[in-house]
């Protein structure tokens, strides 16, 4: 039941306008390269699907590529940017908090290539400080990457501040934006960033489709050569029905995205209000400003009671789905959230925490029924303790 799903920021449901769409679609099967008719019928399609996502971001459907996902989008414009300076001394800039994406491919290019990059702390709160950014810009900085929004705590970082910076010194800025794109307004030119990549499942489309936006200032080197699809810079045939639902998803977005955001906040404050009433030694990981993090998120933690056990026994005796952490960290067995390590958090509280993410389809009846299951988890885990 779409209802007991607490887990959005892992991955969210279709949007049954999106089911429609690609139902509707399944005849269009030529291929997008193709002169005939059903060919340029899936080329129209591509262009549309382009020009929904752009207007999505407030960009221009030119400076748009569609990828497989937002991993695919960060290791491209990270890898396709800084491949220019191979043999050079290159530093590079991002968080502490960044996804693995992001992580995992500077640490093997700063192996592979002798780079160095400066991993920037954050707060108590999980923010990022745009001064420590400046402390951290040297003369060969040519490359800095902040995500929008964190998958585990919601917090929405400085990125607008830090692109001014960037761009003052002349520094290539790059946000992953995957968890903000659909749950907060977009416009990738206010915004200031060079490249901004995204998922359309974190919005009620299809998996396996996602997007980077470039400025058209800069050329990355291509991702995959041959066949000359996404102008060159990606080539293979195109998804076309996944394309299609990612374009009735981003237009959807469009839609939705403020009255969805308004009754998120509302759930977000009513749901805060009723776990503490339950329980009172519950503490928020985090920030819980309306401005300055996005309106789904609240990770917590409850002293005393395991967040693993806790979302186990929702999820088994509830039907409940809620998360530990991040859903490609979850991946590595047994290993703490190294966002709420940099946090401060020790590893007692770390391991008592729980992640709940909301979304559209989300309402108050829902909220009550974790908050019942909830109360009804720790009195059996209370029972269970030694006296």
């Amino acid at each position: 039941m779409i209802g007991r799903y607490f887990d959005y920021n892992s991955t969210t449901p279709l949007d049954p306008r999106v089911c429609r769409i690609i139902t509707e679609s399944l005849d269009i099967y030529g291929n997008p390269s193709s002169a005939h008719g059903p060919g340029q019928q899936a080329r129209l399609a591509i262009q549309s699907a382009r020009q929904h996502a752009a207007a999505l971001l407030h960009g221009d459907p030119e400076e748009l590529y569609f990828t497989s996902g937002g991993s695919e989008s960060n290791n491209w414009v990270l890898k396709g940017y800084l491949s220019q300076w191979v043999g050079t001394p290159v530093h590079v800039i991002t968080s502490v908090i960044e996804h693995p994406s992001i992580k995992e491919t500077l640490r093997h290019w700063s192996h592979d290539g002798g780079g160095k990059v400066t991993y920037v702390p954050v707060d108590a709160e999980g923010f990022i400080s745009s001064q420590a950014v400046i402390d951290a810009i040297r003369p060969e900085t040519k490359l800095i990457s902040i995500m929008l929004a964190n998958n585990e705590i919601g917090a929405i970082q400085p990125v607008r501040e830090i692109a001014q910076i960037a761009k003052s010194r002349g520094i290539f800025i790059h946000t992953d934006a995957v968890q903000a794109v659909g749950k907060m307004p977009i416009h990738v030119r206010e915004l200031g960033v060079d490249s901004l990549s995204f998922s359309i499942h974190k919005l009620y489309g299809p998996k396996g489709v996602g997007g980077l936006y470039v400025h058209s200032a800069y050329k990355l080197e291509p991702l995959i050569h041959g066949g000359g699809q996404e102008r060159g810079m990606r080539s293979g045939t195109e998804n076309v029905l996944s394309l299609l639902g990612a374009a009735e998803a981003c237009r959807v977005a469009m839609l939705d995205m403020e009255r969805t955001q308004a009754k998120l906040l509302w759930c977000k404050r009513l749901l805060v209000e009723k776990l503490h009433a339950l329980a009172p030694g519950l503490k928020i990981n985090g920030s819980l400003d309306a401005e300055r993090t996005l309106a789904n998120t609240v990770n917590l933690f409850i002293p005393g009671i395991r967040g693993e056990a806790l979302a186990a026994y929702l999820d088994h005796r509830y039907g409940i789905a809620v998360s530990v952490g991040s859903a490609c960290s979850s991946n590595h067995e047994k290993k703490l959230s190294y966002v709420l390590q940099e946090m401060g958090l020790d590893e007692a509280d770390i391991r008592s925490s729980l992640r709940i993410s909301m979304g559209k389809f989300t309402d108050e009846v829902d909220i009550h029924y974790l908050v019942e299951s909830i109360e009804s988890a720790l009195t059996h885990f209370h029972q269970l303790m030694p006296t």
